[in-house]
């Protein structure tokens, strides 16, 4: 009843203010309605406002304060009046501030502030509820104009439709029916952050290798370090993640060196108070720290190409990223929950930069900056994957030179992400040439002496992929030829035999797996998909015939290698672990049409970056799709539908199919498949598989019967392990000699009956030799 009578008043207080802002609503919006080219603007930090805070009683819960400073007494209203043009003045600097004031302090808010400067990140009212509050913060509002978008669910709208989802029964259930607000985000101390950064000078090995010039040292420059606030922290392995930061600077007896990249965003904007400048950082670090980190920053300041235009703006550390100096499987986030969208090197760029740098690691973000002047920012997830909340950071940019390495896997992922960000904006920076052992990255270009801004000149637009001449072939047939083993896909790291055949995981193909019904045809493909899904690939998957959360339970036995169920202690952590993972779950079950199916397919590679889709089962999809058609050309009508899905997104498509009912397990091959031979002509890819034994064997044998990207055909032998739910290669079974079955006994006639009993007497008194070789007779 309070919290109703609460939104009720605060409703009451919106209503002036939404009166005033109501017949420019449509104008505000425009930005929205138009294409991500259209509305790109640099982003301008709006003037804090001051605010007076009268005193409050802390005995009525009425006067307690909001997340803005308010109290409900203090709170106004702001109406229209006089001219047109003077209402729009008025409303855009008071009655819709306010509007949104009000309504997120009535509502227990914590904002944080956006990637842009005019944006906030407030809990989205479509698909908010339900969802822990590390999740629920996923809208982007402007401070501007009102329009809202949700990098989740894609929910967009004004602030009118804001306040009107918002006020439906299931967002307002998430509201604490107390005053206390949700906390606010993650704070890291300033000396915390210095003390990182002195450790990495204080080590003189891993010092030396980054900023030395010999042989095998990457040149970085000790400023360009310290502008970019890189760090050295030190990380027990036994440790599954870090929850004190004190602990990741001192260290343990078992503690391993780790570097520390930060990622930054906007402190504050005119709606969150409590703000300091990077000026005011560099002053405070001078003053705890007179070494070398203080000196550093010093330079930095003073120097006219650093980001002294930035530093005009606020900005935090919200999330660190540890890596391990030694163990490159050693990376964990912190906080690894709630923290604030952010990017390294994102305080890098001024308001007023039109170019920046998109790179795939850190260290290629430090080099590129320091070569070539232009601000680098690297990507939060990964080599290949560019989330939602990035793109909204590079809006504001004239031209993003996307610095990937230089491979086949990174050319693929490039040329998704700069269709992401507009082809008309965006170049491909290929730090190779037209050197095949070239280095692949900018850092390891800087290391061997390479000219990084000659190499940013060479930068390239993507070419419209549907016209081609062979002078755009040329370099890719050369290098193909001269390069067989950097164009295989992604290997399997627990089946090496696969790789020998099947040369991994390739993005634009169409993959079938199919088998006997019981063979372990999901336990298989769930097991490659997450062990693809281990090494970056982002996964997107369809389960049709079984629900998700037995899926995911089963595939959380197979990532930690042991069976949850009997470790239910040990859940959480691995739950942690996996959720890190690039790995997403379609909601359908059961019958779904094809083109639903598809638009959420399309969907979920443009906003999580997805390589590799897996439809389990075709079949079960289609059981109600059919009705009125032929079941074989409905069947045939979808999987041309992804073939040609694979081949226009450039991911790859498993659909697990099942055989025919009437075919016999012995003598199954690339026709026994369901359906027409259509199924199997589109496919790139026909793997089959089998039970080896009888029925109470765990031995499986993977038959690859089609493989168009080199021919290689051939089996692969597996073995189920119960405990961890997952297979593991097993050498091929030894063949039985001098055994030949004609007829099974149970038909055999009489005469063939006395004639096999004959043969097998005879056989059994011939004379052997200790090592089992026949002794002919005398």
């Amino acid at each position: 009843m309070f919290g109703t009578a609460m939104l009720r008043a605060a409703a009451v207080r919106r209503g002036l203010a939404r009166a005033s802002i109501h017949r420019h609503g449509a104008q505000r919006l425009i930005t929205t309605q138009h294409k991500p080219a259209q509305r790109r603007q640099l982003a301008t930090l709006m003037p804090a406002e001051a605010q007076d805070n009268t005193k409050l009683n802390d005995t009525d819960p009425w006067t307690k304060p909001d997340p803005f400073g308010h109290t409900a007494s203090t709170r106004t209203t702001h109406t229209c009046s006089k001219s047109a043009a003077e209402d729009i003045v008025q409303s855009d600097d008071g009655a819709l501030e306010h509007s949104i004031r009000d309504f997120l302090g009535s509502t227990r808010q914590r904002p944080r502030a956006g990637l842009k400067a005019d944006e906030l990140v407030v809990k989205c009212p479509v698909c908010s509820p339900g969802k822990p509050r590390r999740l629920a913060y996923s809208a982007h509002l402007s401070t501007q104009t009102g329009a809202f978008v949700c990098t989740n669910c894609f929910e967009q709208g004004s602030w009118d439709k804001y306040q009107e989802l918002a006020m439906r029964r299931n967002f307002q259930n998430t509201i604490p029916r107390t005053r206390a607000t949700d906390p606010p985000p993650f704070e890291f101390a300033e000396t915390t952050l210095v003390q990182l950064r002195t450790n990495l000078v204080a080590h003189e090995e891993i010092y030396a290798a980054l900023t030395g010039h010999e042989k095998g040292q990457l040149r970085l420059r000790p400023e360009i370090l310290a502008q970019y606030g890189v760090g050295l922290g030190f990380l027990d392995t036994g440790v599954p993640e870090i929850s004190d930061v004190q602990a990741l600077v001192e260290g343990g007896n078992h503690a391993v060196p780790c570097l520390v990249f930060p990622r930054t965003a906007f402190r504050t904007n005119s709606f969150i108070e409590g703000t300091s400048s990077l000026a005011d950082i560099a002053n405070s670090t001078a003053q705890q720290n007179k070494g070398v980190i203080s000196s550093m920053l010093s330079e930095m300041q003073a120097d006219s190409n650093s980001v002294s235009d930035s530093a005009q703006a606020e900005f935090r550390t919200v999330q660190l990223k540890v890596v391990g100096w030694n163990t490159a499987e050693l990376e964990m986030y912190v906080p690894v929950d709630e923290a604030q969208p952010g990017l390294f090197g994102f305080h890098i760029a001024g308001p007023d930069s039109s170019d920046v740098i998109l790179t795939s690691h850190e260290l290629d973000a430090v080099a590129a900056y320091q070569e070539t002047g232009v601000a680098a920012v690297s990507l939060p997830r990964g080599p290949y994957q560019l989330p939602l909340d990035a793109m909204r950071a590079l809006e504001r940019f004239e031209r993003v030179y996307v610095w990937l390495d230089d491979d086949h896997q990174g050319e693929e992922a490039a040329k998704l992400i700069a269709r992401k960000l507009g082809v008309d904006r965006c170049q491909i920076v290929r730090t190779r040439g037209n050197i095949p052992h070239g280095p692949r990255s900018a850092s390891i270009a800087l290391a061997r002496g390479y000219n990084l801004s000659d190499i940013l000149k060479q930068a390239q637009p993507v070419q419209h992929d549907k016209v081609l001449d062979f002078s755009a072939l040329r370099e890719a047939v050369k290098f193909e030829v001269t390069n067989p083993d950097l164009i295989r896909g992604v290997e399997s790291k627990e089946l090496p035999g696969w790789n020998a055949i099947y040369k991994g995981l390739r993005p634009g193909e169409l993959t079938i797996l199919s088998g006997p019904t019981g063979c372990g045809k999901t336990t298989v493909i769930s097991q490659m998909s997450l062990d693809f899904c281990k090494s970056g690939v982002s996964t997107l998957w369809g389960s049709f015939e079984i629900p998700n959360v037995r899926l995911a339970t089963r595939m959380m036995s197979q990532f930690a290698k042991r069976n949850i169920a009997q470790n239910v202690a040990e859940i959480d952590y691995w739950s942690r672990k996996f959720e890190q993972l690039p790995m997403y779950f379609l909601k359908f079950h059961g019958s779904t049409n094809p083109d639903t199916v598809l638009e959420t397919m399309r969907h979920a590679v443009y906003a999580y970056d997805v390589k590799h889709i897996v439809i389990d089962n075709l079949q079960f999809m289609m059981s109600m799709q059919a009705k009125g058609i032929d079941k074989y050309d409905a069947q045939d009508a979808a999987i041309a539908t992804f073939r040609q899905f694979a081949t226009d997104e450039n991911v790859h498509i498993t659909v697990v199919a099942h055989l025919r009912k009437d075919q016999p397990s012995a003598d199954v091959d690339i026709n026994s498949i369901f359906g027409s031979a259509k199924v199997t002509q589109e496919a790139d890819n026909v793997v089959i598989l089998q039970r080896q034994g009888n029925s109470d064997s765990m031995v499986r044998c993977i038959n690859v019967v089609k493989n168009r990207f080199d021919g290689t055909l051939g089996k692969v032998f597996i073995e189920y392990d119960r405990d961890t739910m997952a297979f593991t290669e097993v050498p091929p079974p030894r063949k039985r000699k001098g055994l030949k079955i004609v007829k099974s006994s149970s038909r055999l006639s009489m005469a063939d009956r006395l004639v096999a009993e004959m043969e097998a007497d005879a056989a059994s008194q011939r004379a052997v030799d200790a090592d089992g070789n026949e002794i002919p007779s005398s």
